[in-house]
């Protein structure tokens, strides 16, 4: 062993340039590997640290009316007890409901967005455990609220908090337990859990929905004992429904089970209770962390059987000498391992030192225990596999040379060696072209989505979230009057919701003109009548909401494009006029207004109403001109302070509140590019080495055409053309499969980019520069230097 090391150090030490490109190559690509790995890992680990992760179960719902179809996270109120009374394997049901409240305590107050109602088993399903304060009877009785952690230092500092009183939407909370917090590795954030017994109260708001088996407002989360009782409990929730009356109306439920560890990566439903992942995207990035390992290992590869003929006289020395073929073998793979363990420690220390910035690069948390098990498990596994791959090939060749001829320097590359050679350097531009062609595609159809026309209008839009405050309801048209005084204000409205924003369904009955009634829960906005004006959506029927109607203030409603088509009304004038069945008072539709994009441009345009119901605003959508925007905002602020002095001023603008939906896309741009980067700069690494070999190989030959007169431009052709039309082969083979990929990744958006024929050249044409500007360092030095230098030597 002591010998072997000496020799390979020897080796590698005498072989500098070899060794240098083969370290960085191997270090940069097993750095990318265990950022990905870490990554994939903390993807993977969402929802483990629950105890009793393997028997908790999402009750989810498949809800068809006559209209529409459903595909919900959400399901009603009256289910979760219903469940625990129907089925004696269903231990414990938890149900959430979110919510958003302005808190205060003394002098301190904050708008909480993360607030869930959550019946009091809560902590013995979930492993949020508590700190201070008794699980069992936390969140037993009405108005009482557990804070994480962080929450409460934010209002009581380092007090004891248990027993504190804050006020919540206008009502007294006390406080009767402080949670660890949330990991972030939960789909399940909050900050502050409330009570359901509060939101279940007469009076509350949320009363109506505990009845109500239409409404799909809860999350309902359910203990299962055995993971056999999942299948049998799906079996029977037909006949379920049926029995407690929630098939009715036109309404027909199809509930689901999902297991808690699939929610983040694999649910792809409709109103989530927290942010999901995607499964596919962690499918993509472990494939682009295979092929630069993969990338870095051929480089290995090829410079080592590019530099065999180098090493014949020491292979043929050696066995004149006695070594044995194994032993040249061992020796070979012996120095495998060396460069590939060096690779594997700077990667270590790459990776620790870089992953601040990737956490801040991928929007993580994470950290890097070395020493946990797994993780050495899998760096151990990691060189080995590395070393058996890079060395196993180019210890058969150095190993396999007959003494005589490598003593005489008679030995060839055979054509096999070249042939393998070449067709690696092919794989390898093949997997960097696709990646470049894939990662233009990306970026391409993320601009699509940032600028398509939406149907509305955006720009310099402030958006103000006074959370359905009572007292700024009252005085909405005061508080509008007011702001629209301002030097800069164009316009304001007031809203439930704007697009972008999140909206349930509402419970409607449409009465058609021949007598049959459809039901459907129908997204809608509840406005004032300037927000369709302020944000230039059309009618294309009938007409609009206006203050000049006095009927507009009580039962008037509009439907767009999409809402006429799925209720069956055949054209306007037979929707113009119907009556609406909902609460809190019937509806008529007076008109269509032109579909817009409500939702991010993953989803196809779904219907749409709006009427005018005041005491549901929520928001302020404040059009800005151009002109000194900050002095207008700041103008607002101070204006915000003197007339709504007991809630901070909270705002976003509406084109960066949209974008930002686009977010998961945006990081996996980001991701997708870094490594397409890595893979890229690997492969050039191999092709610089490989260049100049080749060049060191034809030194006799560019000197004599030197000598005969061939110009620098002609050798340096000469060098480069050979990889050149391997990368032209890499090309031809990319397309296609880029082709392919990218057109089923397209499929995941319903508004989506053609993948036009100028995208596969430039991705071809920045692997043949990149291959050119590698290549042509070496070219260019050959064909100017002196023939005499060359000719000498031989």
């Amino acid at each position: 062993m002591i010998t072997q090391l000496k020799f390979a150090l020897r080796h590698l030490l005498r072989s500098g340039l070899f060794t240098s490109i083969n370290v960085a190559g191997l270090a940069i690509s097993l750095t990318a590997v265990v950022l990905m790995a870490l990554y994939i890992e903390d993807e993977l680990s969402y929802d483990t640290f629950n105890k009793n992760a393997q028997q908790i179960y999402r009750v989810v719902d498949d809800k068809q009316t006559n209209a529409l179809f459903q595909h919900g996270a959400g399901s009603p109120g009256p289910l979760a007890p219903a469940l625990l009374n129907d089925f004696p394997q269903v231990k414990v049901a938890v149900r959430f409901i979110d919510g958003e409240s302005l808190v205060k305590y003394e002098n301190k107050a904050f708008e909480e967005r993360h607030i869930f109602y959550a019946d009091p088993e809560v902590f013995n399903v979930f492993s949020f455990p508590l700190v201070y304060g008794d699980p069992s009877t936390a969140l037993n009785e009405p108005r009482t609220v557990v804070m994480t952690q962080t929450t409460a230092l934010k209002y009581f500092g380092n007090k004891n908090a248990i027993g504190k009183i804050v006020t919540m939407n206008g009502d007294t909370y006390r406080v009767t337990g402080i949670a660890k917090d949330i990991p972030s590795n939960s789909h399940i954030q909050f900050d502050i859990l409330a009570s359901m017994a509060t939101a279940q109260a007469k009076g509350s708001g949320y009363d109506w929905l505990f009845t109500n088996w239409y409404s799909n407002n809860f999350h309902t989360y359910i203990l299962l004992p055995k993971i056999e009782d999942n299948e049998q409990l799906i079996s029977q929730m037909a006949a379920f429904a049926n029995r407690h009356n929630a098939n009715t109306n036109g309404t027909t439920h199809h509930y689901g089970l999902e297991k808690l560890n699939d929610i983040y990566l694999h649910s792809d439903r409709e109103n989530q209770i927290g942010k999901t992942g995607n499964i596919r995207s962690l499918y993509v990035f472990a494939a682009i962390a295979f092929f630069v390992l993969l990338i870095a290992s051929i480089n290995f590869i090829n410079l080592s059987t590019a530099r065999a003929t180098e090493r014949a006289k020491e292979v043929g020395i050696k066995k004149v000498n006695g070594v044995s073929r194994p032993a040249l073998v061992a020796q070979f793979f012996f120095e495998s391992f060396l460069m590939v363990g060096v690779a594997a420690l700077i990667a270590i220390f790459a990776a620790a030192a870089l992953l601040p910035i990737f956490n801040e690069f991928s929007g993580k948390t994470i950290e890097f225990a070395l020493f946990k098990p797994a993780h050495i498990v899998g760096l151990v596994a990691a060189v080995i596999i590395v070393s058996s791959v890079s060395g196993i090939y180019p210890a058969l060749i150095l190993s396999g040379f007959n003494p005589v001829a490598a003593i005489k320097g008679r030995v060839r590359t055979s054509s096999f060696n070249i042939g393998m050679r070449k067709a690696l350097v092919v794989f390898q531009f093949s997997v960097s072209i696709i990646l470049i062609i894939s990662c233009i595609v990306v970026f391409t159809q993320l601009k699509y989505m940032q600028t398509h026309d939406l149907g509305f209008k955006t720009a310099q839009t402030m958006v103000i979230n006074f959370e359905g405050d009572n007292s700024v309801q009252k005085n909405y048209k005061y508080i509008e009057s007011e702001i629209l005084k301002k030097p800069g204000v164009k316009s304001v409205s007031a809203s439930s919701a704007v697009p972008g924003n999140l909206i349930s369904g509402w419970s409607m009955d449409f009465a058609k003109k021949n007598g049959d009634t459809v039901h459907a829960e129908l997204p809608i906005y509840l406005t004032d009548f300037s927000f369709m004006r302020q944000y230039n959506i059309p009618m294309v029927a009938g007409r609009g909401l206006s203050s000049q109607f006095a009927a507009d203030t009580v039962e008037s409603m509009v439907i767009n494009e999409t809402a006429l088509k799925k209720l069956g009304f055949n054209n306007p004038e037979e929707a113009i006029g119907a009556k609406v069945g909902m609460y809190p008072n019937d509806a008529k539709i007076i008109g269509v207004f032109k579909d817009f994009h409500y939702e991010s441009l993953q989803h196809q345009i779904g219907p749409l109403a709006m009427r005018i119901l005041p005491g549901n605003f929520r928001l302020f959508s404040v059009e800005i001109g151009p002109q000194n925007v900050p002095a207008t905002v700041q103008a607002i602020e101070e204006l915000w302070k003197n007339i709504v002095p007991q809630r901070p001023l909270e705002y976003t603008f509406l084109n960066n509140a949209f974008n930002e939906q686009y977010k998961a896309e945006i990081k996996f741009g980001q991701l997708f590019s870094l490594f397409t980067g890595l893979a890229i700069a690997i492969a050039c690494f191999g092709l610089f080495g490989l260049s100049l070999f080749s060049v060191k190989q034809r030194k006799l030959e560019i000197g004599i055409r030197k000598v005969i007169g061939a110009s620098a431009f002609k050798i340096t052709l000469l060098i480069t053309k050979d990889f050149l039309s391997l990368v032209a082969l890499a090309v031809v083979i990319a397309f296609p499969i880029a082709l392919y990929f990218m057109s089923h990744w397209l499929q995941e958006f319903a508004y989506r980019i053609q993948i036009s024929w100028w995208i596969f050249v430039i991705g071809g044409g920045i692997a043949a520069l990149v291959a050119l500007l590698t290549i042509s360092f070496h070219a260019i030095r050959a064909a100017i230097a002196n023939p005499i230098n060359s000719l000498k030597n031989e």
